[in-house]
């Protein structure tokens, strides 16, 4: 664990940033991660999730390369109580709609507002307001498994999404699992949402991104828009998309040794989506319950919502994942890239 390749995968100061998608993974350190990921499930099977969730580095950019600013923000007085079919989710919904308005909720919401150097000032990315009557956009899901929101791994993906797209980003750091279960990741992510359209965005004019789990919360946030009879965003773009947390997919074994994440299956209480879910309700079929869209979204009615763009690594657990949304989807965009797993797509 000494070697060199080792220290560059272990370095927080790595950026694409530095060189804005010209920095190769070594196949020495894509096995090194692979092996690193592998390690921390065997862990996380053993021991649970708490005893394995790292803390994430947090990269040091430079000023000059953009600003970021972390700012509250909480529920519209207008959120209208969530509606939904599934009694189940129904309570748990109302729960923590009620817990946000009564004050009664543990951690308060938070964001960062990002926006790289050439975008806007480090005043203007401070006010969490339309810069104009056109300002577009862009609501960044993290991902993390559903237990670590990556808001600081991250910074160098959305400052570089700032950079290219010429927008702010908004990240929502929402609350994670085990302390905070389904569906808290998605009423902060909605509540983000919402109040960004409450400060004077249009919706239409926000792009909605989720990467990994955080593509899972992004997807299950514009179905609840749907059932909830809000304005949709204008597109969304997910990469390395969770979609199906009955984890049935036949890539989790196919690409086992090729891909960071380890796989442990749902009918163990340390698996992820079980992890992400909590204590399950008496008389509850946990497999069937994980079919529901707002847990599994290829499950939903995303085909009937805004223009869809997936990226994909080939060697990704999650590369069916991502097939099987773009089929359920007729007017969704695949995007493929040979021999990237979930921890090279990015890269």
């Amino acid at each position: 664990m000494e070697s060199e390749a080792v220290n560059r995968f272990l370095n927080p100061d790595i950026s694409m940033m530095q060189g804005v998608g010209d920095m190769e993974v070594t196949e020495e350190e894509n096995t090194l991660a692979i092996q690193m990921g592998h390690i921390v499930t065997a862990k996380a099977l053993k021991s649970g999730v708490d005893a394995v969730v790292p803390t994430m580095p947090d990269p040091e950019i430079p000023v000059s390369v953009g600003q970021f600013h972390i700012v509250p923000y909480a529920m519209p007085a207008a959120q209208q109580p969530y509606v939904v079919d599934d009694p189940v989710i129904q309570a748990r919904l109302t729960r923590v709609y009620e817990q946000e308005q009564t004050g009664e909720l543990e951690e308060p919401n938070s964001m960062v507002v990002a926006c790289a150097s050439s975008v806007c000032t480090s005043e203007q990315a401070l006010d969490v307001k339309p810069q104009s009557s056109s300002e577009r956009i862009v609501l960044y899901v993290c991902g993390g498994g559903f237990v670590s929101s990556d808001t600081a791994l991250l910074k160098w993906h959305y400052m570089r999404v700032s950079q290219e797209l010429g927008q702010r980003v908004f990240v929502p750091r929402y609350h994670v699992a085990p302390a905070h279960v389904f569906p808290r990741a998605i009423h902060d992510v909605y509540t983000a949402f919402m109040y960004l359209v409450n400060q004077g965005f249009q919706a239409q004019d926000i792009t909605v991104l989720g990467i990994s789990a955080g593509a899972n919360i992004a997807l299950a946030v514009v179905e609840l828009l749907r059932i909830q009879k809000e304005p949709e965003p204008s597109r969304i773009v997910v990469v390395a998309p969770c979609v199906d947390l009955t984890l049935s997919m036949d890539s989790w074994t196919r690409n086992h040794d090729k891909c960071v994440l380890g796989y442990i299956p749902v009918d163990n209480p340390h698996s992820m989506p079980r992890v992400y879910y909590g204590d399950v309700e008496s008389g509850v079929d946990v497999l069937a319950m994980l079919r529901h869209p707002l847990l599994s979204p290829l499950f939903g009615r995303v085909h009937t919502g805004p223009p869809l763009q997936i990226h994909s690594g080939t060697c990704d657990a999650l590369a069916d994942d991502a097939v099987a949304l773009a089929q359920h989807v007729p007017h969704a965009e695949l995007i493929t890239y040979p021999g990237r797993n979930h921890y090279t797509i990015l890269r």
